[in-house]
């Protein structure tokens, strides 16, 4: 069962959904591009939780930018993505990230592979 949700519009072209989950698990759904326009949107999202599962999958393109601030959440918090569309999977492999970052092919699998691990010390 949902504990909340919030949906945040970002004129310049990106939704933010936030849903807590139990287990301190906050899921944010994008959609959208995430580039210099939205990144701080983006990284106001990615502060919300001390363990994420960012959801790609409806994500049509992602700049460095925003792949600097997943790697910035990801050294801060338990961090999850799940990948879904081409673009943003390309911008991951070509940065490096995708070797860092947990990936995910869906929300469910990266529900249940967060909530297995141990969490992280503050």
């Amino acid at each position: 069962m949902y504990d909340c949700f919030r949906t945040i519009y970002e004129p310049s072209g990106l939704t933010v959904t936030t849903t807590e989950r139990p287990g301190g698990i906050t899921v944010l759904t994008l959609v959208g591009d995430i580039d210099a326009a939205t990144v701080g949107t983006f990284d106001e999202a990615l502060a919300t939780g001390g363990r994420l599962v960012v959801d790609l999958t409806r994500v049509a393109f992602l700049s460095c930018a925003g792949v600097r601030s997943l790697l910035r959440a990801n050294a801060r918090t338990e961090l999850v993505v799940v990948l879904g569309g081409h673009a943003v999977t390309r911008s991951l492999e070509a940065t490096g990230a995708d070797v860092v970052l947990k990936i995910h092919p869906g929300v469910g699998p990266a529900l249940v592979g967060l909530a297995a691990e141990p969490g992280r010390e503050a």
